[in-house]
């Protein structure tokens, strides 16, 4: 920022300080609201009918995400969304300019 330099040490130490202050309460609360979809995605079942010793069909409901996995690649992914979405920016406007 310009004429940074001219306020007091204290005064820049406590700005920097409130930015990342503020920096960090965002990145607390977006992390709140992917892991409420993790666990939205991870929590879903499917229902099906299978027949079980006596030949008489069941209803049983099992998970569609083993949770273990589902939370290892949908943190990865989240992780790394943003380095992947500026690599295809950058490839697709690599190729918008040849």
């Amino acid at each position: 920022m310009p004429g940074i330099t001219i306020l007091p040490t204290w005064f820049q130490i406590t700005l920097y300080l409130l930015g990342l202050f503020y920096l960090f309460l965002g990145i607390s609360i977006i992390s709140d609201v992917f892991m409420g979809a993790i666990e939205v995605i991870t929590s879903s079942r499917r229902t099906f009918y299978r027949p079980d010793e006596n030949g008489t069909m069941v209803k049983v409901s099992v998970n569609v995400w083993n949770p273990t996995v589902a939370n290892l690649s949908l943190m990865a992914l989240g992780s790394s969304a943003p380095e992947i979405l500026l690599n295809v920016i950058e490839t697709v406007k690599g190729l918008a300019m040849n």
